[in-house]
């Protein structure tokens, strides 16, 4: 496969990790801003605002590179995100039926886009983290 083929996903340098570090708790200190500032957010919004920097900041710590990008490293990334894409999948289908159950109906306010990038890149930096932690304990 070439390397400018539209499959290739080029990894960012490991220095971005600092920037998704910083990303996390920038919207927690943005709509507590906006209370204070009274400018009428909704809970709802609020939630989104946190979730969308959530999974901008997931998603930066997913594509950056580790100290040794090896072949197992490649593995490991490869099986999180097919971890993460089963997680998601079977945890939007847990909420849909919660949600029917509960309220009747299937969707909700809180099923956006938002929610799901932040779980799935949530899900995938657990699952790699796990592997990390799995393969260094052998």
């Amino acid at each position: 496969m070439e390397k400018k083929s539209i499959l290739h996903v080029p990894l960012l340098p490991s220095g971005w990790k600092k920037v998704a570090y910083f990303i996390f708790p920038l919207p927690v200190l943005l709509v507590i801003g906006m209370a204070f500032l009274k400018v009428g957010i909704s809970p709802d919004d609020s939630s989104q605002i946190i979730y969308g920097f959530w999974a901008i900041g997931f998603g930066i710590l997913n594509l950056s590179k580790e100290k040794e990008e090896d072949e197992m490293i490649k593995s490991f990334r490869l099986q999180a995100f097919q971890t993460g894409t089963y997680w998601v999948i079977w945890g939007l289908g847990a909420i849909m039926i919660i949600n029917y159950i509960r309220f009747d109906r299937i969707t909700s306010e809180m099923f956006t886009a938002y929610l799901v990038l932040f779980l799935l890149n949530a899900y995938i930096y657990a699952a790699f983290q796990y592997q990390k932690y799995m393969s260094s304990k052998d």
